[in-house]
């Protein structure tokens, strides 16, 4: 399936027709899923690819946010230079979660970075886009090179660098130094006070990029912490660990208040993105099949949520040509369809029923409360700020008095709707699926 897969990206990258490059996308979503329904154990072939659950999840996920990210950007400029540059990025994503080796893992991983950076410096907004790039390549790169160190050092002491085989037969105290190793996860993912990248690409990227960025890229972080964590042994009450979660976890509150207090509508977005984060990192840190199972959840709920929100406000900005809140009141009187959406988006994000997120959350809960009942309190308070910043977003755009200009929103295109709907269904209605 992974063989095929790319090869049918790399012959859309061929192709000049932004159309036809929407279309096919669409229909290897549709081959993807129908794939991961079948992949409920692990298949790896050749000692190059593997296929499990995860691994299937994350390439729909990442085939199915490319595919709205193209309906977003219709009407953009250079279009076969933009097609090239997004299949790209899709098709090292896609590399990035079928690998099984490390080292082919971390050399994709940072591959990334390269059609990313084109995006955002191609089709950015702004003269600092250059610095939005810069701060991203730096942190990114930075910090991967301590999990290549890592990765180095298990293969010297013998040990396989497949990750299925290393899984049972690795002697987990050979990566002693753990909370080194995945730095670069953390700030993938990322991880307060690693975060500083985050806002700055994101408020200069495209919506494309800003969609793919918030939906699929993060979420390396999280499968590569996942993966790590077959060979690290990890003691609940060492020093470092406690350390590192009562960071990720005050860190997340902290950025959950900075949400509240934003005047942008991009760099709340992207904000809020830190806080979910965060108790992905604990659920996966916490090496329980809950713990795991909530941070999977957590990665594909956030993957749809974020990138929908990316969406719906990159269609206020192409009505009022400005991110600010102050300057996009109003909603409910120039465009109740996408308030609607903005609503149903929103709730999502504060983990209302019947999202992935609230599924999600609970399990992180449970595992939370196991673990240390300050980390459950911690918890408590995100979830009540994640509520806040939601509501704060839809309030600030749906009421008040509109501004002149935003009168031609009310023209705003079906597909716009489409795509924030889109979004919205498989974050609700997943749970039927779940295995």
């Amino acid at each position: 399936m992974v063989k095929s897969l790319t090869i049918s990206l790399i012959a859309l990258i061929i192709m000049k027709n932004l159309n036809m490059t929407i279309i096919g996308l669409g229909f290897l979503t549709i081959m993807s899923m129908e794939a991961t329904s079948v992949s409920m154990s692990k298949v790896e072939f050749n000692g190059l690819y593997s296929m499990d659950l995860v691994m299937g999840m994350m390439i729909t996920l990442t085939l199915f946010v490319s595919f709205l990210s193209y309906l977003s950007s219709v009407k953009i400029a250079r279009k076969s230079s933009f097609n090239l540059v997004m299949v790209s990025i899709s098709v090292v994503l896609v590399m990035s979660f079928s690998v099984s080796s490390f080292f082919l893992f971390f050399f994709f991983f940072e591959s990334v970075l390269a059609p990313l950076l084109v995006l955002i410096l191609g089709w950015g907004y702004q003269p600092e886009r250059l610095q939005a790039g810069g701060y991203m390549v730096i942190y990114t790169v930075f910090g991967s090179l301590f999990f290549l160190w890592g990765v180095s050092d298990l293969y010297m002491k013998g040990v396989s660098s497949s990750m299925s085989s290393v899984s049972g037969a690795v002697k987990k105290s050979a990566m002693s130094l753990w909370w080194l190793y995945i730095l670069g996860f953390l700030i993938k993912l990322p991880m307060y006070p690693l975060h500083l990248w985050l806002p700055k690409a994101h408020v200069e990227a495209p919506v494309a990029g800003s969609m793919l960025l918030a939906g699929v890229v993060l979420k390396l972080g999280g499968y590569g912490l996942l993966r790590l964590m077959m060979v690290m042994q990890v003691s609940l009450s060492s020093l470092f660990f406690v350390l590192l979660l009562m960071i990720n976890l005050v860190g997340g509150f902290y950025a959950g208040l900075g949400c509240v207090r934003q005047v942008d509508l991009k760099c709340l977005v992207a904000y809020s993105s830190v806080a979910h984060m965060s108790l992905v990192l604990l659920g996966v840190l916490s090496n329980t099949v809950l713990g795991v199972a909530g941070a999977i959840i957590i990665m594909i709920g956030h993957g749809l949520c974020s990138s929908g929100l990316f969406s719906y406000v990159n269609s206020i900005y192409k009505s009022s040509h400005s991110r600010l809140l102050v300057m996009n009141k109003g909603g409910l009187l120039t465009c109740p369809s996408l308030v609607i959406m903005c609503f149903l988006l929103s709730s999502s994000n504060m983990a209302a029923p019947p999202s992935l997120n609230l599924f999600g959350e609970i399990l992180i809960f449970g595992v939370s409360g196991w673990m240390s009942g300050a980390f459950l309190s911690i918890l408590g308070l995100m979830s009540f700020i994640s509520a806040c910043f939601s509501l704060y977003l839809y309030g600030s755009c749906s009421h008040g008095k509109g501004l002149m200009f935003m009168a031609s929103l009310s023209m705003s295109s079906v597909c716009d709707v489409f795509v924030l709907l889109v979004h919205w269904l498989p974050l609700n209605f997943l749970f039927m699926f779940m295995p």
